[in-house]
């Protein structure tokens, strides 16, 4: 069982969230691009702001800064560089590095870019860091971009277009994602509440085939683990997966949320016991994303990762605090 100072650190987007390189199976893939990118997906911009006090006295007041140019018409293959500076209030140099991006994928607003860091120059953190993987969630607000991050260097599980909710507000700069863009349409109601405290999330969405429920909560001040919550998702395609559970962490950033649990129940038996991954976003188009880690060619699951929310619902909505 991980510490909770752990999951604290990466929920924050800390420096402690290591890589699982290599193909991404069609566990991931299966489901999420029905209503997926098309064509050129872009991230562009630089953007940063100031630690705060939830990454304690070693980096709070700290100035951090991202830059990232990249793009992709195949999410595992695509082009572009990031670069990331992290300072100290005095100017002092924690940590420089850049490198080539690995993954993109971006839907909407939202995009998650994988990379490998070819250069580094870090005075103030004797790490190595060449060679190591990193992760990077972007959500274009607009008024208010976000952003979250995943070091490899610091022993944390990095895969291949899997990322967390952007929980880092930006005061400075920010970033432009173009991504695949939903078919015209209304919005989906909204079917579900929320409450104004804590982190909370509720859906209730699906289409003529498929039916996806989850109601979470963490209180004000809790620990990402310290999540009350289930889910239940049946899908009468092909596929036949109707699977139910309860979630084991659940982080959001803006209108992006992260959980991962694990099914308690299913119509078939050898899925119990077995993690689930979903991400979701509250926004003119409400959307879902879902890895099964009980597929047989499924990725490592990590609590409060995912892949970029794709699927839009026909009917039915959610609601992310």
């Amino acid at each position: 069982m991980r510490s909770r100072r752990f999951v604290r650190r990466l929920v924050a987007g800390a420096l402690v969230l290591m890589v699982t390189a290599g193909a991404v199976p069609s566990a991931v893939a299966a489901g999420n691009d029905r209503d997926g990118a098309t064509g050129v997906m872009r991230v562009a911009g630089a953007g940063g702001g100031t630690l705060g006090p939830e990454w304690g006295a070693d980096f709070a007041g700290d100035p951090v800064r991202f830059e990232i140019d990249g793009r992709a018409t195949d999410p595992l293959h695509p082009s572009g560089t990031f670069h990331v500076v992290h300072r100290k209030p005095d100017g002092r140099l924690l940590a420089e590095f850049s490198g080539r991006i690995t993954s993109l994928k971006a839907v909407d607003e939202v995009a998650v870019v994988t990379g490998v860091i070819d250069a580094a120059d870090n005075p103030g953190l004797p790490l190595e860091m060449v060679g190591k993987n990193i992760s990077l969630t972007v959500y274009d607000g607009g008024r208010q971009d976000r952003i979250s991050w995943i070091w490899g260097f610091f022993g944390a599980p990095v895969s291949l277009l899997q990322g967390t909710a952007p929980t880092f507000p930006l005061t400075e700069g920010g970033f432009q994602v173009h991504g695949a863009r939903p078919a015209p349409g209304t919005r989906p109601t909204v079917a579900v509440k929320a409450a104004e405290t804590g982190t909370t999330v509720a859906a209730l969405l699906g289409d003529s085939t498929l039916r996806f429920q989850l109601a979470a909560r963490v209180p004000v001040g809790g620990n990402p683990t310290e999540v009350q919550g289930d889910f239940h998702f049946s899908d009468r395609r092909g596929s036949g997966v109707d699977v139910e559970g309860r979630i084991n962490c659940l982080v959001a950033g803006g209108p992006v949320a992260v959980a991962t649990g694990v099914v308690t129940a299913s119509n078939d038996p050898a899925k119990v016991g077995k993690p689930v991954s979903f991400s979701l976003k509250d926004g003119r188009i409400d959307r879902l994303g879902w890895i099964w880690g009980f597929a047989a060619d499924a990725p490592q699951i990590v609590d409060c990762q995912s892949v970029v929310p794709s699927y839009a619902p026909s009917w039915g909505g959610l609601v992310v605090r």
